[in-house]
C-alpha cells in the first residue's frame, strides 16, 4: 500500500512540475515586460509613437537609419531596436493608449521582420553578441502580453537570432552575465526548463571569486584581464546581476545564499564606497572617463524607485533598504556627502588600489604592478590616458571636484602621479592596456589607517612612492626619482576643477594668490577646504587659470568643448633628475582661516629615501614604515627590524600592547622575519604569509 502511495505521488508531483515550470516561466516573463514598462513613461510611448511609426517605410525600416553602419561605438542600427522596443511597450502595456493598437502591431511585425531579413552587424562584437539580442528578448518578452501573438514564424527567426550570438559559456564575468541574460529571455519565451537553469547557472557563476576576469578575493572587480574595473563593468555586473536575481526572486531558479551575500558585499562595500556626493572615483572608471558624465553616478538611483538598480536590490535584499537609503540620500545630494559615512581603510591587494574614507573626505589611490593592467584604451576611448595608473589620487570632498575636467585636463599630470612633462599630450600606442612592470606594489591596513607603497618605472621615470593613511591627514613622499629622458620630471599634487580662492603662506606670511600660474616656496597652500603643507622647503608650481578641451582629443566618438578654470599645484624635479624627492601632507575639510590651527609636528616623517619611507602619527600612537630592503625604523624606545622587504604598521605603540600589520607587497614571501623591541618588550617573530589568491593581504599580531 506504502509503494502505491508513493507512486501516486510522484506522478502527481510529475504532472504539476510542468505546470509550476510554465507559471514560473510567466513570472519572468511579465517581470522582465513590468521593467521595460516602468521605465517608459506614458509621455516617451507617445511621443516616441508619434514620431516614429509615421514614417517607417513599408518595409519595416527607417529612411533615418544607416542599416550598413558598423561603427564600434554609438552603432546607428541600434536606433531600430528602441523605437521596436518603444512600439512593444506601448502596444503590451495594458495601461497604454496603444494597449492593443492593430497598426501598431504590424509596424512592431514588419519591423522584426526587417531586421531578421538584413541582420545588421556591428564591427564591436558586444552589439552583435549582447545589445542585440537583449534587445529582442526584452521585445518577444513582452509581446506574450499583447493582444496578439508574433507569427510563429517569424518569432522563430528572432528567437534565430538571439541564438546566433556566442554562448555565455564562452565568456567570463560582467560579459558572461550579459548574454546570460538574454539566455533566460529566450528560455522564458520558449518555456524551456533546461535552456533556463542553464542561462541562470551562468548569470550567477560570475558572482564567486575567481584569479581570472571577475570578482577577486579582496571585493575588488577586474576585467579586460587583471585591470581594475569596480565601477564600468563592475557596475555592469551588479546591474545585471540584481537585475536577473530580482526577475528569478521567489521561483526555483532563484539567487543562492551564499552568491547573494558576495553580491551585497560588492555593492555595499567596494561601489558604494567609491562613491562621494553623486560622483565616482575616476580611477574605477576605467577608458569609461573619456566618456561625458561618466563619474556622474547620480543615474543609477532609480526614478520613482522602480525598474533600475535600486529598486532590484530592494527586491532582493529588502534587509538592506537603511544603507540603501542612505546612498540615495548621498547620491541625490539630499544629505551631505558625510551622512552616514563610516570611517575606513581597504586596500585592494588583488586590484592594486587603495580606498581611505573619512566623513569629510575620501582619498585613493590607484596603482599598477607586473600583476596588473594599466588602464586601457579602446574603441577609440581614454587616448590620452597614459599615467593614469601610476599613482593616481582621487580627492573629493563634494565629489564632483573631477567631473567631466577631462577633455581640459592636463593629462601628464594626472592628480599624484610623477612623470614626463611634456609639450603636447602623448597619444596611447597600445589598445587594451598592458601589465605593469615592477613587483614592489602593495598596502598594509587594518581597516582603519594603512600604507599604500608603489615602485614606479614607466616611461623612462622611475621612483619610489608611498602614501600615509591617518584620521586628519594624508603623508605622501616620493624619493629616488630618476629620469635620462629630456622632459623636466613632474609630480602633481592636484589637478581639479578650482572652487574660489587659492591662499598662498610664504615665510609666516598669507596671500591670496593673484597670477593665474607661479612658483612658490611655501609653508602651505590652501584651496577648496584642502589644505596641502609642506615640511620641507621646496619649490612649487601653482596654476589657477582657464583650461579647455574636446572631447575628442580623448573619446574618437564624442565631440564638445569643456573648460574652466582648474587648480593646478606640481614639483617640478627638473631634467634628468638622479635622486630627486618630494614629501606633503594633504589635510582635507579645513577652512582657510584654520590652517594655523593645524599642527604638522604632529606628523613625523622619520624618513624618505630610496630604501626606507617611514611616517608616526604621534597623537594616534602609529608608526608607518615602507621597507624597499631589509633594515630597522625607530621611534623613541620601539625599533621594529625586518630581515625582508615589507610594508609594516605599529598602532598601540604607547600602551603595553602593540598591535603589528605587515604585508608584503611583492606577493612571492612565504614569511617575514621580524623583531619588535621597546623598553617594555623584545619579541622574534617569523610572520607567515598567505598564499594564492590571498598573497599581498595584511597579517595582523599582538605583541604584549
Amino acid at each position: 500500500m506504502s509503494k502505491q502511495i508513493t507512486v501516486l505521488l510522484l506522478l502527481l508531483l510529475a504532472r504539476c512540475i510542468p505546470v509550476v515550470a510554465q507559471n514560473e516561466m510567466s513570472t519572468i516573463l511579465a517581470r522582465i515586460s513590468k521593467e521595460v514598462f516602468d521605465e517608459t513613461s506614458d509621455a516617451q510611448v507617445t511621443k516616441g509613437i508619434l514620431a516614429y511609426k509615421a514614417n517607417m517605410n513599408n518595409d519595416g525600416s527607417w529612411p533615418d537609419i544607416r542599416y550598413d553602419d558598423r561603427s564600434a561605438t554609438l552603432w546607428l542600427p541600434t536606433a531600430h531596436l528602441d523605437r521596436i522596443r518603444l512600439f512593444a511597450a506601448g502596444y503590451c502595456n495594458p495601461r497604454s493608449i496603444y494597449a492593443g493598437d492593430e497598426t501598431l502591431f504590424r509596424a512592431i511585425s514588419n519591423g522584426l521582420q526587417y531586421w531578421c531579413r538584413i541582420r545588421p552587424k556591428s564591427n564591436n562584437w558586444w552589439h552583435n553578441d549582447i545589445n542585440t539580442p537583449q534587445h529582442l528578448g526584452q521585445i518577444l518578452a513582452m509581446l506574450q502580453f499583447g493582444k496578439k501573438q508574433l507569427p510563429p514564424a517569424l518569432q522563430d527567426s528572432v528567437l534565430k537570432v538571439m541564438e546566433s550570438a556566442r554562448p555565455p559559456s564562452a565568456f567570463t564575468g560582467a560579459n558572461k552575465l550579459d548574454i546570460a541574460i538574454h539566455y533566460i529571455c529566450r528560455a522564458a519565451v520558449l518555456q524551456d526548463a533546461q535552456l533556463m537553469q542553464t542561462a541562470v547557472d551562468e548569470a550567477f557563476q560570475p558572482i564567486s571569486f575567481t584569479t581570472k576576469e571577475g570578482l577577486q578575493n579582496d571585493y575588488s572587480y577586474l576585467q579586460h584581464k587583471e585591470q581594475l574595473q569596480i565601477s564600468s563593468y563592475g557596475l555592469v555586473f551588479l546591474i545585471g546581476s540584481y537585475r536577473v536575481a530580482a526577475w528569478l526572486a521567489g521561483t526555483h531558479y532563484a539567487i543562492p545564499r551564499e552568491k547573494h551575500t558576495l553580491l551585497d558585499h560588492y555593492f555595499f562595500n567596494s561601489f558604494a564606497r567609491t562613491l562621494r556626493g553623486g560622483g565616482i572615483d575616476y580611477n574605477v572608471e576605467g577608458r569609461g572617463i573619456s566618456r561625458p558624465n561618466a563619474l556622474d553616478k547620480t543615474k543609477i538611483v532609480d526614478n520613482n524607485d522602480v525598474a533600475g538598480l535600486f529598486s532590484h536590490i530592494l527586491a532582493v535584499s529588502p534587509e538592506q533598504a537603511t544603507a540603501l537609503a542612505a546612498i540615495k540620500a548621498r547620491l541625490l545630494q539630499q544629505e551631505p556627502p558625510s551622512y552616514q559615512v563610516t570611517p575606513g581603510h581597504t586596500y585592494f591587494w588583488r586590484g592594486d588600489y587603495t580606498l581611505h574614507l573619512r566623513p569629510g573626505y575620501s582619498f585613493n589611490v590607484r596603482t599598477v604592478s607586473r600583476r596588473t593592467i594599466r588602464t586601457e584604451s579602446g574603441n577609440g576611448e581614454n587616448m590620452l590616458g597614459t599615467v593614469l595608473p601610476d599613482g593616481s589620487v582621487n580627492l573629493v570632498r563634494r565629489g564632483n571636484e573631477y567631473l567631466n575636467i577631462m577633455p581640459a585636463w592636463e593629462w601628464d599630470k594626472i592628480p599624484g602621479v610623477t612623470a614626463r612633462d611634456y609639450d603636447t599630450a602623448v597619444v596611447m600606442k597600445t589598445d587594451w592596456g598592458v601589465y605593469g612592470s615592477t613587483d614592489f606594489t602593495g598596502g598594509v591596513t587594518d581597516s582603519l589607517y594603512g600604507v599604500t607603497a608603489y615602485t614606479l618605472n614607466y616611461d623612462s621615470v622611475t621612483a619610489k612612492k608611498s602614501w600615509f593613511f591617518f584620521d586628519n591627514e594624508v603623508v605622501c613622499l616620493g624619493a629616488e626619482i630618476h629620469s635620462n629622458a629630456p622632459e623636466p620630471i613632474t609630480t602633481t599634487i592636484n589637478q581639479a576643477w578650482a572652487n574660489g580662492p587659492v591662499i598662498i603662506n610664504e615665510n609666516g606670511r598669507s596671500r591670496t594668490l593673484d597670477p593665474s600660474r607661479t612658483v612658490v616656496h611655501p609653508r602651505w597652500v590652501w584651496h577648496d577646504s584642502i589644505a596641502y603643507f609642506f615640511p620641507e622647503p621646496s619649490a612649487i608650481t601653482i596654476s589657477n587659470k582657464e583650461q579647455s578641451g574636446d572631447w575628442s582629443r580623448i573619446n574618437y566618438s564624442r565631440k564638445g568643448t569643456v573648460n574652466g578654470k582648474v587648480f593646478k599645484l606640481w614639483f617640478d624635479h627638473n631634467s634628468k633628475p638622479q635622486d630627486a624627492s618630494y614629501s606633503y601632507i594633504v589635510v582635507p575639510g579645513i577652512g582657510a582661516n584654520n590652517t594655523g590651527s593645524y599642527n604638522p609636528a604632529a606628523v613625523r616623517i622619520l624618513s624618505n629615501t630610496a630604501d626606507l619611507q617611514a611616517v608616526a602619527q604621534q597623537q594616534l600612537g602609529i608608526l608607518q614604515a615602507v621597507f624597499y630592503k631589509p633594515g630597522s625604523v625607530t621611534l623613541n624606545d620601539i625599533t621594529v627590524t625586518v630581515a625582508q622587504p615589507c610594508i609594516v604598521q605599529v598602532r598601540n605603540m604607547p600602551s603595553g600592547k602593540a598591535v603589528l600589520h605587515v604585508a608584503d607587497p611583492t606577493q612571492q614571501l612565504q614569511a617575514i622575519p621580524l623583531s619588535f623591541t621597546s623598553s617594555k618588550i623584545k619579541k622574534d617573530f617569523s610572520v607567515p604569509l598567505p598564499k594564492g589568491p590571498y598573497a599581498g593581504q595584511s597579517v595582523s599580531l599582538l605583541v604584549e
